[in-house]
């Protein structure tokens, strides 16, 4: 749904403040009503963006993690047979 002039001052005003300021000039009750329900919708949207980073960063997380352990067998397997090959022959 395309913004109308007014909601896009609205969420000018509110991209400037933040989300925890809005939320906390929600909870005082100090916007009109159809500021107030625009408001509700831009949080959503909002909360809406932040999930879908967090899944993002989550999965990154995991592969990450697992990346990790791959490097520390590797490692290890190096050091062993660096180790191996430098002894002595018998």
């Amino acid at each position: 749904m395309a913004d109308t002039d007014q909601e896009a001052q609205w969420r000018a005003d509110f991209e400037r403040a933040g989300q925890d300021a809005v939320r906390f000039e929600l909870g005082r009750m100090i916007y009109s009503e159809p500021t107030r329900q625009f408001a509700f919708r831009w949080l959503r949207e909002k909360e809406q963006a932040n999930e879908r980073l967090g899944a993002a960063a989550q999965w990154y997380t995991k592969w990450t993690f697992w990346a990790a352990i791959a490097a520390v067998i590797v490692g290890i397997i190096g050091v062993a047979v660096t180790y191996w090959s430098a002894l002595p022959p018998k």
